[in-house]
């Protein structure tokens, strides 16, 4: 028979290597949150491309990965304004204008090299879009400017 102590001592031995295979489960299946390395640069290729200008309503830089998306919303004195885009990465970003309805919306596609993309807007009081990424590596950066125009 084993005694009380060898008992005690094999549990506490047991329970260890427990312990540590779950924490080395635990850490090595963590997801990886590092940032894609590519990033940096296209977020330059963006910027460089399409720069903040003095007379924009609005301009930001959006790091999108996987097929994620977001909504960005912003008050503006009502007329024409031109909606300059640029997505530097995979994939293609799709941006809607609409809040409501079934807008299929519009693909911007990503690239080393990208485009600007432009569009002339009429808005009312405030100004909705709504981005989603459609790429299955890697990830993304867009980049948008809002500018008011003459006329529609």
């Amino acid at each position: 028979m084993i005694g009380d102590r060898a008992r005690g001592a094999m549990l506490h031995a047991l329970t260890g290597v427990v312990l540590l295979a779950g924490g080395l489960w635990y850490f090595r299946s963590a997801p990886n949150t590092a940032a894609d390395p590519r990033i940096a640069g296209w977020r330059a290729t963006a910027e460089k491309a399409l720069p903040d200008m003095p007379m924009q309503a609005m301009a930001e830089t959006i790091v999108l990965t996987g097929e994620l998306g977001t909504e960005r919303t912003t008050p503006v004195d009502g007329g024409s304004y031109s909606l300059s885009m640029i997505c530097a990465g995979t994939g293609q970003v799709r941006v809607r204008l609409s809040s409501t309805g079934n807008d299929s919306g519009r693909a911007v596609q990503c690239g080393e090299t990208p485009e600007v993309d432009r569009l002339r807007v009429a808005v009312a009081d405030e100004f909705f879009m709504r981005l989603s990424a459609e790429n299955d590596e890697g990830g993304a950066v867009f980049r948008w400017r809002l500018e008011r125009t003459r006329g529609l």
